[in-house]
């Protein structure tokens, strides 16, 4: 029993994988509203009865796409550690970059083909959304300021940080991940630095 249903299981991943996949390329000479299910069906080399087993039509799987990415955008962060990011005087902003440009670089594909769909794909919104909140949590354990100002300067700093990735993949990512990666830090530690000398807040300065 457990040996079937494990094949079933694998049968299910594969199909799910192929009718994913199947979008993905007919996105590069379609919008997502003309695709047909018989020919979604078609280059996943399924039938039709078959797609409606797991899906109701093509923009179900952009869903379903998008918020498996945004959970695997956050993990990804929260997997290297917030507590590490802090050594009681200084927060490591490479630590954060790296790990955000690394997660996007693992799914550039899929992120290219969604963010070619909608100027402002719903998948950046839900990552942002997710990041800011993880953020201010984290930020408002070690800074002793007024929360709604870290609740500002999250959503500059964050904002601006999609607003790079987007113009990235749309100028066909002609500089490398690392170098994404960097230069944010550096934008973003000079401009929180400016916040903090502007609003005289006794805060030790974040190191890049």
């Amino acid at each position: 029993m457990i040996e079937t249903n494990r094949k079933v299981d694998i049968r299910v991943i594969k199909t799910k994988k192929a009718i994913r996949e199947a979008v993905l390329q007919l996105l590069g000479d379609k919008t997502i509203d003309e695709i047909s299910i018989t020919e979604l069906a078609e280059v996943a080399q399924i039938n039709r009865k078959t797609f409606y087993n797991y899906y109701q039509n093509p923009n179900q799987i952009l869903e379903e796409l998008e918020t498996e990415l945004a959970e695997e955008f956050v993990s990804a962060v929260n997997a290297s550690d917030w507590e590490g990011w802090y050594d009681g005087q200084t927060f490591d902003f490479h630590k954060i970059f790296s790990c955000i440009t690394k997660s996007v670089q693992e799914n550039k594909e899929t992120y290219r083909h969604l963010l070619k769909i909608k100027k402002t794909s719903d998948i950046m919104i839900k990552i942002e959304n997710r990041l800011k909140v993880e953020a201010v949590e984290y930020f408002s354990r070690y800074l002793d300021i007024d929360k709604e100002f870290i609740v500002m300067i999250m959503e500059y700093v964050i904002a601006g940080m999609f607003a790079v990735y987007r113009k990235w993949f749309s100028d066909g990512q002609r500089v490398s991940a690392e170098e994404v990666s960097k230069k944010l830090g550096v934008m973003s530690i000079a401009c929180v630095n400016a916040l903090m000398d502007t609003y005289n807040i006794n805060l030790k300065r974040w190191e890049f």
